[in-house]
């Protein structure tokens, strides 16, 4: 059983490890497969629209970024599993991150150009349980400099949602504000599989006190005398 659980930690850790490589093919798609796409002032989802004659703001390979958040949300998903098995606050923010990666399967299933009400819905978690798994991960963290990023990071985060919801519809900085909100996290998992990752190799401290007597027994002798001694 303990081989089982080590390796589905170290799954965890590069499903997280990979999360980056969603900003480089969201970009690269923009770039690539916009048309006249601005990542300033058009949504993320827009990619995953089919684009009409003369349309811009959408995407002439729009199934490719709707897989792109088929892929990393089941990867986001899957790398919070270890946490699940901490019924306490680390339990609570893996099933925050769990939640935020089946929205993004779900917005990748449904894009907005075919589903626009079910899309919303599907999405709105992103924006509330990702941000808030941002943030109480730092807290969990000692203090130190890994939880100060954290903890900015998700300022940005929250920031970022408050004022694209503010600014939803505007036509201008929408994807701007809306990119503010989502790529933190995708920033954070990475630093948070190799912290985790760290103190896994680590084990337990050399300095740790030597365990105690059993209740209601007594410590062995120590060092053990040989009879006739």
């Amino acid at each position: 059983m303990r081989y089982v659980a080590g390796t589905s930690d170290r799954l965890g850790h590069a499903a997280w490890l990979a999360q980056p490589a969603y900003l480089v093919a969201e970009v690269a798609l923009a770039l690539l497969a916009g048309v006249r796409y601005s990542l300033a002032d058009d949504t993320i989802s827009a990619l995953g629209t089919s684009c009409s004659p003369g349309e811009g703001g959408c995407s002439s390979a729009p199934l490719l970024m709707n897989l792109t958040f088929i892929g990393f949300g089941i990867l986001q998903a899957l790398g919070a599993l270890p946490l699940l098995r901490d019924r306490g606050r680390p339990g609570v923010v893996g099933w925050l991150w769990v939640v935020a990666g089946v929205s993004s399967v779900g917005v990748g299933l449904l894009p907005v150009d075919a589903h626009r009400t079910t899309h919303s819905l599907v999405a709105l978690p992103v924006f509330v349980a990702q941000p808030l798994a941002l943030l109480l991960h730092a807290r969990l963290l000692a203090p130190g400099r890994l939880r100060q990023v954290g903890l900015a990071l998700a300022t940005v985060a929250l920031a970022g949602v408050v004022a694209f919801a503010a600014l939803l519809g505007a036509d201008h900085w929408s994807g701007l504000l809306e990119r503010a909100a989502i790529w933190p996290a995708k920033l954070w998992l990475p630093l948070a599989a190799l912290a985790a990752a760290t103190a896994a190799g680590r084990g337990p401290s050399a300095d740790a006190p030597p365990p105690g007597p059993p209740p209601g027994g007594t410590a062995p002798a120590s060092p053990p005398t040989a009879p006739g001694r």
